[in-house]
């Protein structure tokens, strides 16, 4: 017996405001409508709004759903709370003689007390749509090039994960110096949080009694770790080898 199909529809009805459309006619046919639409806040460098401006909480229900898409942690705020302002970025355009407004990224802001009459705000979400989010050069030169992937390598060295995927997929793993070297590298990234565990029972420790004690809880502790190091080890060199696999097969 086949596996039902999930009910992904029913899933995205969660957190999307009634009135979306699932026929793409139906879709095309609103898009029209956009000629109307206009920018909320003032202007400033973007456009500044709060829920007090007349159609903007509406308008905010259906523009924070793209968090879900795009946010692994993000969430949806409390919009009776008075103390949220928003940033807006728009990218203006024009279409058979109209001028259009296509929504680019938006920011928000929490405004919290400081004692004791003023306030400080916070960036909670900032969220810039997929299509704007990279910039190309037309026939960018040799210079501009080495540039390029100056930049680019080092924003791999400073994603651990990146890094550590790329050099898996140029490591020869049958190599046991070289698969060692590999493991050990990781290890010492994973090691981190057992550290801090091991750091903070070694306090304790100290005002535990017998010493036999305090011997027997650090070896059990110890042998625990390196289990789960070397499990935690696995999977992830299991999950580094299934994005190889992905990315082989759409090369």
């Amino acid at each position: 017996m086949s596996p039902s199909p999930d009910d992904v529809e029913g899933k995205i009805r969660k957190i999307i405001p009634a009135g979306f459309s699932c026929n793409a006619d139906d879709f095309a046919s609103l898009l029209e409508k956009e000629a109307n639409f206009r920018p909320f806040g003032t202007l400033l460098h973007t456009y500044k709004v709060d829920m007090s401006c007349p159609g903007f909480q509406e308008y905010h229900a259906r523009l924070q759903t793209f968090l879900m898409w795009f946010i692994e942690t993000a969430s949806f705020i409390d919009v009776d709370d008075d103390h949220w302002d928003f940033f807006l970025v728009f990218e203006k355009y024009n279409k058979d003689g109209e001028t259009l407004y296509a929504t680019v990224g938006y920011m928000t802001v929490y405004n919290y007390y400081v004692y004791p009459d003023k306030t400080r705000p916070r960036v909670r979400f900032y969220c810039t749509l997929p299509k704007v989010q990279d910039i190309t050069a037309e026939d960018p030169s040799e210079n501009y090039v080495k540039l390029r992937d100056f930049v680019l390598a080092k924003l791999c060295l400073a994603l651990p994960l990146v890094y550590e995927i790329l050099r898996l997929k140029s490591t020869d793993m049958a190599d046991e110096a070289k698969a060692r070297e590999y493991r050990l590298d990781v290890k010492r990234r994973l090691v981190g949080p057992y550290k801090k565990n091991q750091r903070e029972l070694s306090k304790m420790m100290k005002c535990l009694r017998p010493e036999e004690l305090m011997s027997h809880i650090r070896h059990i502790d110890t042998d625990l770790q390196h289990q789960e190091l070397e499990k935690s080890y696995q999977e992830v060199l299991d999950e580094y080898r299934r994005t190889l696999e992905r990315l082989a097969a759409q090369a």
